[in-house]
């Protein structure tokens, strides 16, 4: 609750720990807003995700011109209809929860970059980052047991974007995928400079 970086979906109730936005500087010292929003078909009911980025939008400073919305939904059509509803308003959407990266990255008419999932980041070697046997027992069994975290073959997945610093529209977006092996690499080019 004392995290000025800590955002929690924006159509959560009010009493929910986390801020409904927040604002982090880039490394060049760009402002972007980071917003959070939770869908409602087949999800937890929660407040209307609109109504709750248009509240949001207005808030946020109008210099803060990159604006980048995780949009957690279950149903591919949700996240389309928040992509297409925030056309042109926020540099991108992209969605999560359904921990599989989609093939469908594009950029609407308006300048949001979009896409329906990014996928997941923790072990690939898994069900949904938890161990297989344990889910797998559960599922099978109907027995309550615990799913510890899975520990091989830990992956990132996300989406890499291109925004114009001066209007917040997105020019490019790439969905990408790394193996810890390759996130090594990265990490030793850098020590190496």
């Amino acid at each position: 609750e004392t995290s000025d970086r800590m955002v929690k979906p924006a159509n959560y109730p009010d009493t929910a720990p986390g801020k409904n936005w927040c604002v982090v500087k880039s490394a060049s010292g760009q402002k972007v807003a980071f917003i959070s929003l939770m869908g409602r078909v087949f999800m937890k009911p929660v407040d209307c995700p609109f109504r709750a980025a248009d509240q949001v939008l207005s808030e946020i400073p109008d210099d803060v011109v990159i604006r980048i919305v995780d949009f957690h939904a279950e149903a591919t059509s949700d996240k389309y209809l928040m992509g297409r509803y925030l056309d042109g308003r926020v540099s991108a959407v992209l969605g999560t929860h359904t921990h599989v990266p989609t093939a469908d990255e594009q950029i609407f008419p308006g300048g949001t970059g979009f896409q329906c999932d990014v996928g997941m980041t923790g072990p690939h070697e898994s069900i949904l980052g938890r161990t297989i046997e344990n889910v797998m027992q559960a599922a099978i069994t109907f027995r309550p047991i615990p799913f510890p975290v899975a520990k091989g073959d830990v992956r990132i997945n996300g989406a890499l974007l291109v925004v114009d610093t001066k209007t917040g529209k997105c020019q490019r977006i790439e969905r990408f995928k790394m193996t810890g092996k390759q996130v090594d690499a990265l990490v030793d080019e850098d020590d190496r400079d």
